[in-house]
């Protein structure tokens, strides 16, 4: 994730651009569509961000964006004893979702168990005795064993061994020949924030005084693996998202009457409405084709420089790919309403909250008299 950029808000949702390769490097043939797989990406993605564009548009044009099919899920066949214990012995190792018959008669049940099969009990000489089994289940940060009866078990499937992330199917054609073109992909998501605190030193006795700024950021996106990241942007508004809930259907993989159904819900209405990301005094508008505001354009722009020359070429400008081995601060800039606090090499990692500063340290000011003012009672 060393080329990629983030902008970081407070409300749990970021904008994120790295840098892909389009195929494997090859030369290809003027004129030629190929595919490509671009990923990973997180299980969520607000709907209308997801979008992948060219460094060079005068050498390779990207025609679409589908998601990646899954791959056949096959249980193994147990060779010898064909029950439910059988088939979960002969996956010993795989995750599997499994439904589990719980209670008796008015209050019986039917509940939905995820893990990997860790233990299935042998079977036994007459093969009448009832076998149990164990799953490793993980809730959180914390795995859990679950044991359960065998007989009880009206259904077993197998599932892919990482559902927190996902992957797209780029269609592109090349407008001249080239080697291992270069594309930005972006998408606006959520489970990564940042939280301010600060800290103000007092010396009375030389009438100055120190201030500290710290964040800490807590990440839940599984593609963030503690390599650090070139460029991280924190916004200090907090920016309203709406249709925030609503999962770009490349991502989710959902079907069309059930996202007409979830878009109606988002909007109050069955027709479709764009995407918006507005802060306050000011409209932040795309749909699910483009940036609409020149805000938008500005921050997709300052993403896209931070990950690559934009529009020069293929090769990421060395400043800004890898070149930071020391995380810091870089400094902040103003992006019309928006006040960015930019930092490099940020070390982000799953579920593993880091904490820097984001402030470039104030210290020996000078003061006279500090007065102690309430902002939240005194300020309307």
């Amino acid at each position: 994730m060393s080329g990629s950029s983030v902008i970081l808000f407070k409300t749990g949702y970021s904008f994120i651009s790295q840098p892909v390769q389009l195929g494997q490097g090859e030369e290809g043939k003027e004129g030629a569509v190929e595919e490509c797989r671009i990923g990973p990406l997180p299980a969520f993605a607000v709907h209308g961000t997801v979008a992948v564009q060219a460094w060079n548009t005068d050498q390779v044009e990207v025609l679409s964006l589908g998601r990646r099919k899954k791959e056949d899920l096959e249980l193994s066949l147990p060779t010898e004893d064909m029950s439910m214990a059988g088939f979960l012995e002969a996956n010993m190792g795989t995750m599997v979702s499994v439904d589990v018959e719980e209670g008796q008669g008015m209050r019986a049940s039917t509940r939905c168990y995820q893990g990997r099969v860790k233990w299935v009990k042998a079977l036994g000489d007459e093969g009448t005795e009832a076998r149990l089994a164990m799953l490793e289940m993980t809730e959180g940060q914390v795995k859990k064993d679950k044991l359960f009866n065998c007989s009880k078990i009206v259904n077993i499937e197998k599932i892919v061994e990482d559902e927190e992330e996902v992957s797209l199917v780029a269609r592109y054609r090349r407008t001249s020949p080239s080697k291992a073109p270069m594309a930005t992909l972006s998408y606006l998501t959520r489970g990564l924030a940042w939280a301010p605190s600060y800290s103000l030193l007092i010396n009375k006795e030389e009438m100055t005084l120190r201030l500290d700024g710290h964040a800490t950021f807590l990440c839940d996106l599984p593609q963030f693996d503690g390599e650090p990241v070139g460029c991280v942007s924190l916004v200090a508004e907090r920016p309203k998202v709406h249709l925030e809930q609503l999962c770009d259907p490349l991502v989710s993989g959902m079907g069309a009457m059930d996202f007409i159904r979830q878009l109606g819900a988002e909007t109050g209405q069955n027709l479709p409405q764009p995407h918006v990301l507005q802060p306050p005094g000011a409209q932040y508008a795309s749909n699910s084709k483009s940036m609409k505001s020149s805000r938008g354009r500005e921050m997709f722009q300052m993403q896209s420089d931070a990950c690559h020359g934009y529009g020069g070429g293929y090769e990421m400008e060395e400043e800004s790919y890898v070149s930071q081995s020391v995380e810091g601060i870089k400094g902040g800039e103003s992006v019309e309403d928006f006040f960015h606090y930019q930092l490099q090499s940020v070390p982000l990692n799953h579920k593993q909250p880091v904490k820097m500063p984001f402030i470039k340290q104030c210290g020996d000011i000078k003061y006279e008299d500090i007065y102690f003012i309430d902002l939240d009672n005194n300020v309307r």
